[in-house]
């Protein structure tokens, strides 16, 4: 596959991450906040934006762990891309054990059915946030070739 081949999955990949994150935690947070729109919104699809949410933040934390062997990992590759997941590395070189421990909360609690607290919901945000920037560097990237 060429250069710009590989690019194009990458962005293809990271842009239907960011997609099904943040249309899961606008419904969440519609609900949440009680919002006009929040009325529409089944128990369905509120169960459904949990499991998703909950999915991914275990996907997350999965590859953030350093004591996981690249075949363990493998599965979640193509789903959790590699460069997002350095990029969280990065930003919480830290406090990546807290990191992890705050986002296996709020997994937990997406599972549980549990109510999101709005420092839950700033974690998620947070994840988009990187996310999207993920994605924007690698269609920059895309544009140049």
């Amino acid at each position: 596959m060429s250069g710009i081949g590989i690019i194009s999955q990458e962005y293809k990949n990271t842009s239907i991450l960011f997609k099904t994150l943040n249309d899961s935690i606008i419904l969440l947070k519609k609900h949440h906040y009680k919002l006009n729109s929040a009325e529409h919104i089944s128990a369905q699809e509120l169960s459904t934006a949990r499991e998703k949410l909950a999915d991914i933040l275990d996907k997350v934390v999965t590859q953030l762990n350093d004591n996981n062997s690249l075949e363990e990992n493998e599965q979640y590759l193509p789903q959790i891309p590699p460069f997002f997941i350095k990029r969280l590395q990065e930003q919480h070189k830290g406090d990546i054990n807290w990191y992890k421990d705050d986002l296996k909360e709020v997994q937990q609690i997406l599972s549980d059915g549990q109510e999101l607290t709005s420092d839950f919901i700033n974690r998620i945000d947070e994840l988009c946030e990187q996310l999207d920037a993920e994605t924007t560097r690698l269609y920059r990237k895309l544009r140049r070739r």
